[in-house]
């Protein structure tokens, strides 16, 4: 047993280490940058997925999928970027959800599922996958983090820091209570503490670190039937324990949006305004503080994807085109 977890690790290893394969698919281009269509997620539409870059590949756990039956699993879904192919891992521990904690949960060759949501409630538990030997553990940390779904996370050092959320189980912005907490996961020592919390509640926000700093980007509050959207940027230095509102909002107000980076760049992409997916794909230049929307548009408008920023890239997986539920196979990714 040993000797096969070694040699599927020894494989995997050796993707990490391949140069970036290529392939036909196909490309629009509007503004700066191009988006090129990649292979379906596979083998069925999903969003609310935990996803993350681990060398090659990206891994794409739990979710809510329309098939075979309509629900949240426990899948584990393997994109491996030089291929273009798609194909499945181990299953992962149970309960079923989606809707945890989403940004960049990925660290030391793993990835870590915090969180979310299922017809049960909102959860506070953790779970950690090796890609290389296609396994899964359930972490244990004390104390228990805060139970809840929609929020954001994002590493410095060895540190995973969750932020924000909702305790509703209705999907992204299904009413509150709206949560300000941040919590830091200390993967050296398997226990959780608390930092100081965002300064206005909100959930189904985004988040980027760079620079020793985290940028969090707009989110929704609110009630299900009326939520509201906000545009709001703000910055934590976790040297100081500060939250800092910045001066320029996004242009476009939105929640269930996702965020990569490329360089001193944040590209904060697709998302919902209430009332309708979005394509929108706006970049903010860290440096000078600013927001650009002179910026290719996302080849397929939706909400609850996930996201990777792998070798100057930024690859948006799944989601859903209207509202939750309606999942998609998109899988498509933005050259700067």
């Amino acid at each position: 047993m040993f000797d096969r977890f070694c040699t599927r690790r020894k494989w995997f290893l050796a993707i990490v280490a391949g140069a970036l394969g290529t392939f036909t698919a196909g490309q629009a281009a509007y503004g700066q940058g191009t988006w090129t269509t990649l292979a379906n997620v596979s083998p069925s539409a999903t969003e609310g997925m935990t996803v993350g870059g681990i060398g090659q590949v990206i891994v794409g756990a739990y979710g809510f999928s329309p098939s075979p039956m309509p629900g949240n699993t426990n899948q584990t879904l393997l994109y491996n970027i030089n291929t273009n192919l798609w194909s499945t891992g181990a299953a992962a521990p149970m309960p079923v959800r989606a809707g945890a904690a989403s940004g960049e949960t990925t660290h030391g060759g793993f990835l870590y599922v915090i969180g979310g949501e299922n017809s049960t409630g909102v959860l506070s538990d953790l779970q950690r996958y090796d890609p290389g030997l296609d396994a899964w553990i359930t972490l244990t940390p004390t104390p228990t983090a805060t139970a809840r779904a929609g929020a954001a996370a994002a590493v410095i050092d060895d540190g995973i820091f969750v932020i924000g959320g909702r305790q509703s189980t209705g999907g992204p912005c299904s009413g509150g209570p709206y949560l300000t907490t941040v919590e830091k996961y200390d993967i050296d020592t398997n226990t959780w503490s608390t930092v100081a919390p965002l300064l206005n509640a909100r959930s189904d926000l985004a988040a980027v670190a760079h620079g020793g700093k985290i940028f969090v980007f707009g989110g929704c509050t609110g009630t299900a039937s009326a939520p509201s959207f906000t545009g709001e940027v703000d910055m934590y230095d976790p040297q100081t324990n500060t939250w800092t509102t910045l001066p320029f909002p996004m242009t476009t107000p939105r929640a269930s949006l996702v965020a990569g980076h490329s360089g001193d760049k944040v590209y904060t992409i697709g998302g919902t305004n209430g009332s309708s997916p979005l394509n929108v794909n706006e970049v903010y230049d860290i440096p000078s503080g600013t927001w650009s929307t002179n910026t290719a548009t996302m080849t397929t408008a939706r909400q609850e994807a996930g996201v990777s920023s792998h070798g100057g890239k930024i690859y948006v997986v799944g989601g859903s085109t209207a509202s939750f539920g309606a999942s998609t196979v998109a899988n498509e990714v933005f050259k700067p």
